[in-house]
């Protein structure tokens, strides 16, 4: 057997220990970057020699894999919105024209949640990389797309809506008598049971005070009221009628006539298109009111609805108006009409979603982040800047919500730090120093068994 198949294992042995150590350098240097996965060194024994039936000579080791650990690092505040930070599985998509790696077709997938807006709007790392997620449904009010694009706030105004819909939530007072007179514009004060107010608004988003009263009918054997929705007759003519001492009289702008059961509950006469009852015709819009106001706004049409409240996504809720033996009065009025408003603040949830907060008081959702998972996250391939690729090991990325399926949770203004652990990698090094050490004492004392064999000679 010829001496010099240990010099070669001792040589192997050399080499493995000296990647090993690069391993644990590498794991050391990068122990303040953010959302780095420490690696770890796997080694193999290399078999080559069959001495006889029952021994084999190893021919020393070598490197057989390196593998990321993908265990969850620290989460640290900074105060930062658009700092994100993924609590359990997932990775953050980012997608860049000017790609590094062809084969990814310029898309990555990230831990590193350090973003910011660019000058477009676009939700960037440092690099440049365009965040990816989901943008507003154009189709909807306030739904989200299901096609994965750039994530871009894309306008920082909500332009002004016309009001279309408003809701009462009020109790009547069953208890009322019929008003001695016939309604009166002049004194509807004391010509009702009760009043209320509720700002309307036209396509320019100005403000309409709107007044409605509310009149007992004096139906002995039902529980039904009249109202008149008003405004000041300046608001819809410029010669409005004026009663004798010229003070302009306020306008009827839409009324009808809501009936309770013997529950105290509206009669709901109509249905929505899935079948739930409402109060209005919602669908037909066969009680609306056309009405315009002054100063060249456009006509609208207005609904009253004092059934279950309806949202501007046509979700019925579950309160109403009543007619109880309490005092009358308002729970809330709400409508769907708004001014004009500014993008005041942003905040991002714990399911992505990216929320703005406006100056005319909405919310809306402008997007949301996407999250990424694989079936084998050691099937992922570094390339560098703490992104990865997939690659066929990793299986097909499954992309969706954050806080869906197995996909974590995202965590605003924080950022994941490393998950090097410098105590074990200590302990790594002095294994590994040890090893190599062992190694090169084995050359040494190989390299003085061939020059014994030399010596032989003389």
């Amino acid at each position: 057997m010829p001496i010099n198949y240990a010099l070669f294992s001792a040589v192997s042995g050399l080499g493995t220990n000296a990647d090993g150590m690069s391993v644990v350098a590498n794991n050391i240097a990068n122990a303040n970057t953010k959302s780095f996965k420490t690696d770890r060194a796997e080694f193999e024994d290399m078999l080559a020699v069959t001495l006889n039936e029952r021994s084999q000579l190893g021919r020393g080791a070598r490197l057989r894999n390196i593998t990321t650990m993908f265990n969850q690092g620290a989460v640290t505040n900074t105060g930062q919105i658009t700092d994100l930070s993924v609590q359990g599985d997932g990775f953050f998509l980012i997608k860049s024209d000017v790609a590094e790696v062809k084969e990814s077709n310029g898309l990555f997938y990230t831990r590193q949640g350090s973003f910011r807006f660019d000058k477009d709007g676009k939700l960037t790392d440092p690099s440049g990389a365009r965040v990816q997620g989901y943008m507003p449904d154009p189709d909807s009010n306030n739904r989200l797309s299901v096609k994965l694009s750039d994530l871009q706030i894309l306008s920082n105004i909500i332009p002004p809506r016309a009001t279309n819909l408003v809701n009462v939530v009020t109790n009547l007072d069953v208890r009322d008598k019929p008003p001695v007179d016939d309604f009166d514009l002049s004194r509807p004060a004391d010509t009702s049971n009760f009043a209320s107010a509720v700002t309307i608004y036209d396509n320019y988003g100005n403000g309409r005070q709107a007044v409605i009263y509310y009149v007992r009918t004096t139906e002995v054997d039902k529980n039904a009221w009249q109202w008149f929705a008003t405004v000041d007759g300046m608001e819809v003519s410029t010669d409005p009628p004026r009663n004798e001492k010229g003070k302009v009289l306020p306008a009827v702008i839409a009324n009808g006539r809501v009936e309770f059961d013997e529950d105290g509950k509206p009669i709901l006469p109509f249905k929505t298109k899935s079948g739930t009852p409402i109060q209005i015709d919602y669908i037909n819009k066969t009680d609306a009111f056309d009405v315009q106001f002054v100063n060249g706004a456009r006509p609208q049409k207005l609904q009253f609805n004092f059934g279950p409240t309806i949202d501007e996504d046509a979700v019925v809720g579950t309160q109403g108006s009543t007619s109880l033996a309490a005092k009358s009065g308002v729970a809330f009025h709400s409508q769907d009409g708004y001014e004009a408003g500014y993008l005041k603040s942003l905040k991002i949830d714990l399911d992505g979603v990216i929320r703005g907060t406006y100056t005319n008081g909405l919310e809306r959702r402008l997007g949301a982040v996407a999250l990424a998972v694989f079936q084998n996250n050691h099937g992922l391939q570094k390339i560098g800047r703490n992104n990865y690729i997939a690659t066929p090991k990793a299986g097909e990325a499954r992309i969706g919500m954050p806080q869906t399926l197995s996909r974590g949770s995202i965590y605003s203004a924080s950022l994941e730090e490393s998950n090097v652990d410098l105590a074990q990698q200590f302990v790594d090094m002095i294994l590994t120093q040890r090893g190599f050490q062992a190694n090169s004492k084995a050359v040494t004392t190989t390299d003085t068994m061939l020059e014994e064999v030399i010596n032989l000679k003389r």
